[in-house]
């Protein structure tokens, strides 16, 4: 069966790497024999949901009862996110149930956020924070850091999420000779992981680990994962990593295991509330890198032509009646 329509739902105007109004000019001269829908406010699209068959974006509770012909709904993004209802999660009750196929960009962005991943694994293991701060003090101080350095070749890496972005973080930390661990419900081995392990064997596999890499998306099952029960498994000179979703970790335990050295320190780009308080305890917390979600930093146009190229792609493979590219299980978000 082949798309008669294809709708591009609100927000249009987001972030540059999503571009939807470029997607709709483009999709116009890939597609002319499919009718391009635009809706600009949730007004327009319960007015017209009824005749939508597939679309790119996120469609709201009430509308969905609506969409009968809905069979295809594109995720912006690889996972959930707080919608304009404030509800947290792309995903909801009625999406699931609803026989409508979802698809998301898995994949577009490993390389970029595989390079984020790496600076911060270079920068704590050689203990960099506690530098910058002696540097910031005008302190010249060879003894400045609060804990021994660890060297990545003699390492045990865990990634929690061995998806396209672990997948490339276990390549590159490979190239250091590292030992690699992979935590994921999906696979069983994989291509740079010396070991896989099932989600319910991370606290009891946490207590060799020194660097852990959470790259995992934001679901019921990860809410709050990364807490201190898993801090108080880890070595004391051990690292976190969080380069998957803020609401994973709870940034109060971060601190306290820190703060009672139960870890060393910590890389993040993605915060439990962003953007992060001015208040918040975790700015002065010694041994962390921040960064303000910005792992895909001057990737736009790059990652704008994947993503654009992964609705293209699936276009075809409708049309022609195969299996969606980047198929996502609706019960687990991802």
């Amino acid at each position: 069966m082949k798309l008669n329509n294809f709708a591009f739902f609100p927000p249009l105007d987001e972030p540059k790497h999503h571009n939807k109004r470029d997607f709709i000019e483009r999709m116009k001269v890939d597609f002319p024999q499919i009718d391009i829908l635009v809706f600009h406010n949730e007004k327009e699209v319960l007015e017209k949901i009824e005749i939508v068959e597939a679309g790119y974006g996120w469609v709201g509770r009430e509308a969905i009862q609506k969409a009968h012909k809905l069979k295809w709904l594109a995720n912006p993004d690889s996972g959930g996110f707080v919608n304009d209802s404030g509800e947290d999660g792309w995903f909801y009750k009625e999406l699931i149930e609803h026989p409508v196929m979802v698809t998301n960009p898995r994949g577009i962005y490993s390389d970029f956020i595989g390079q984020h991943v790496m600076a911060y694994i270079l920068a704590l293991s050689n203990r960099l924070p506690d530098y910058i701060d002696a540097q910031r003090n005008r302190i010249w101080n060879p003894e400045a850091r609060r804990h021994k350095a660890l060297r990545i070749r003699e390492s045990k890496v865990m990634i929690v999420g061995a998806g396209g972005i672990g997948q490339e973080v276990a390549r590159l930390c490979k190239a250091f000779n590292a030992r690699v661990v992979g935590i994921d419900p999906k696979f069983n081995q994989s291509e740079n992981f010396d070991e896989m392990l099932n989600p319910n064997e991370l606290k009891t596999s946490v207590s060799d680990v020194d660097i852990l890499v959470a790259t995992v998306m934001h679901t019921p099952e990860t809410h709050n994962l990364f807490n201190i029960e898993i801090f108080k498994k880890m070595k004391k000179t051990s690292i976190f990593i969080n380069i998957g979703r803020g609401k994973t970790t709870v940034l109060d335990d971060l601190i306290l295991a820190i703060e009672t050295k139960l870890i060393s320190g910590a890389g993040l780009d993605v915060y439990e509330e962003e953007p992060l308080p001015k208040s918040h305890k975790l700015w002065t917390t010694p041994g962390v890198i921040m960064t303000p979600h910005v792992a895909l930093m001057d990737s736009d146009q790059e990652v704008t032509q994947r993503r654009y190229q992964v609705i293209k792609r699936n276009v075809a493979r409708y049309n022609r009646g195969e299996e969606l590219y980047n198929l996502v299980d609706k019960n687990r978000w991802y």
